[in-house]
């Protein structure tokens, strides 16, 4: 995709960002469950879960602010 198909709403960008990064280590339900707590339009979702080939790209920023890192266990 080119740079014009960017989203050019950053909440709504980050969340879809957070929300994939949730798919790739749970699952779409909680992925979906996400998205629509941060107020992502339904067709985004739905476009975002269930046609990978049409997502947009991330920014680099986004991947790094929007990442998931593993917090440590409990007691540690």
């Amino acid at each position: 995709m080119n740079e014009r198909q960017r989203r050019s709403d950053d909440p709504t960008a980050n969340a879809v960002a957070r929300g994939l990064n949730i798919l790739e280590v749970r699952d779409a339900g909680l992925a979906r469950r996400y998205m629509q707590y941060k107020d992502v339009p339904d067709h985004v979702i739905a476009r975002v879960l269930g046609h990978p080939d049409l997502r947009r790209r991330e920014s680099a920023a986004q991947s790094v602010s929007e990442a998931i890192t593993p917090s440590a266990p409990e007691g540690e």
